[in-house]
């Protein structure tokens, strides 16, 4: 596969009262406005550009296209609002991995609606579309991050020391890792 799937060839996929569906470029627009209203800097060590809503909408509507990026709503229903995002990007068809990010609205957090997600994205990823690996980078000071991940099954590969400023405090970055063969067949059993 040298190319992830489009979203229409993939989703939606529902567990447990969670739907994975497409997204629209303005769906990701509001939910970047809410990522930044939360903190922004909570979710990425990445440098932050400030961007308009329509340059966002631009680079969103780019990212869509993108055949080495998948990115998905996350839903109670559909047609209703999107209350939260993944996105698989940096896929790497030579040794069939990619990088997991994802955003939850603070109102749906705490319920198990970003595990049933997680899950899902993996069983495609991991599954049915073959990878080797699926990889995922969060905060030391993020134990809701880190007890997701370790949850899922996920491994802690690596610590990059001091890699994530967050309020004037530099925080070590934890690097995860989830292979095929570690992956959980029935969610069930973890919740």
């Amino acid at each position: 596969m040298d190319c992830l799937p489009t979203p229409d060839m993939c989703l939606p996929r529902m567990r447990g009262g969670v739907l994975l569906d497409c997204i629209s470029s303005e769906a990701l627009v509001a939910l970047h406005r809410m990522e930044e209203e939360e903190g922004f800097a909570r979710f990425t060590c990445r440098p932050v550009q400030r961007r308009t809503d329509q340059e966002l909408l631009a680079l969103y509507q780019q990212a869509l296209q993108d055949r080495n990026r998948l990115i998905c709503g996350l839903y109670q229903a559909k047609g209703g609002p999107a209350i939260g995002k993944l996105t698989v990007s940096d896929y790497n068809p030579r040794n069939r991995s990619a990088e997991l990010g994802y955003f939850l609205l603070p109102a749906f957090r705490g319920n198990g609606c970003m595990a049933k997600s997680l899950y899902m994205i993996c069983e495609l990823l991991l599954l049915k579309l073959g990878l080797n690996k699926v990889y995922a980078q969060t905060g030391a000071f993020n134990r809701s991050s880190i007890r997701l991940l370790e949850k899922m099954g996920f491994q802690r590969d690596a610590v990059l020391r001091h890699h994530h400023v967050l309020e004037g405090q530099e925080w070590d970055d934890y690097i995860y890792s989830l292979l095929r063969e570690e992956f959980p067949r029935n969610i069930d059993r973890m919740e």
